[in-house]
């Protein structure tokens, strides 16, 4: 951030993310805009009316399992499940983390025996949505920003149900400047990626959303206990950004020292090679023979 004091919360940071798109009977109309910008023209999930969050806790699954605990969840109208993640670092095996977050959600969705109704369960499912917002380059998907899939026939293309899909949105990937921005997806993108370098929303003018995105990601008007809680947040990137900054700078440092050391006893032992064969020349030119230039200039 430009500013050490925040105005708009910046939503690269997972609790900013969540402030802007997860609040109960807050964000709800900026959820909506936003995923609808992303499937639009998708005729089964581009055309969202309505979301109910639901509980992000997910249980581990056996003792001494490991939970996990999505950005937002959520479910449409249409009994859509979206979960919504915010991941700002680079992490390894990142594609197969959220193929296990979609999986969860399509695991969940059994039960055994029968239910409330008195129905056996026959592998009716509901479709399971990932939209994963990623702030690097993720490895296996090309370098663009917005990346969708499904499970399809490899050889005709053609898509298989409909149970698990993805987006996954690349931001560094995101070039357009402000005045290029002219869909609805290019200019949700942009506030993403640039509300908090900027600390403003952009396109307010345009489209009543933004003017409403500006105001709930205002940090003044923040209760104070989600105030307390975004502001720890952004003090932990911080530090962490300045330890990794003391760490690389300290690394230089110690790689010019190396360098400039590793320099010097080439120079020293090129000089020293340099001088023996002028001295081994000298010798031969004398007529001394090649045993006793050895022996005496010990080479």
């Amino acid at each position: 951030m430009n500013d050490s004091r925040a105005i708009v919360i910046d939503p690269i940071y997972d609790e900013g993310f969540k402030l802007i798109f997860g609040r109960e009977n807050v964000s709800e109309p900026l959820l909506i805009n936003l995923l609808n910008s992303i499937f639009s023209g998708d005729p089964i999930f581009g055309n969202i009316t309505s979301v109910t969050f639901v509980n992000t806790e997910r249980p581990n699954e056996y003792v001494d399992g490991k939970g996990i605990r999505y950005d937002i969840k959520c479910v449409t109208q249409s009994n859509h499940h979206f979960i919504v993640e915010m991941q700002k670092g680079e992490q390894k095996h990142f594609i197969e983390r959220c193929g296990y977050y979609v999986s969860r959600g399509i695991a969940e969705q059994g039960y055994k025996g029968r239910n409330e109704k008195q129905k056996a369960w026959n592998f009716s499912l509901l479709p399971v949505v990932g939209v994963f917002f990623c702030n690097f380059h993720v490895e296996g998907l090309q370098k663009k920003s917005l990346t969708t899939a499904r499970l399809r026939d490899d050889e005709t293309g053609e898509p298989i149900g409909n149970s698990q899909r993805y987006a996954f949105i690349q931001l560094p990937y995101f070039k357009k400047k402000e005045e290029d921005c002219s869909s609805g997806f290019d200019q949700w993108i942009y506030n993403i990626k640039n509300m908090g370098n900027m600390q403003r929303v952009s396109f307010k003018t345009d489209n009543d959303i933004f003017a409403y995105l500006e105001s709930v990601s205002d940090v003044a008007t923040l209760p104070p206990a989600e105030r307390d809680i975004y502001e720890a947040c952004l003090m932990r990137a911080r530090d962490y950004n300045a330890v990794l900054e003391t760490a690389k700078e300290k690394a230089l440092a110690a790689g010019r020292a190396e360098g400039r050391a590793k320099g010097r006893a080439e120079g020293r032992a090129e000089g020293r090679a340099e001088g023996l064969l002028e001295a081994a020349e000298r010798l031969r030119a004398n007529g001394v023979n090649e045993a006793t230039i050895k022996a005496w200039l010990g080479i």
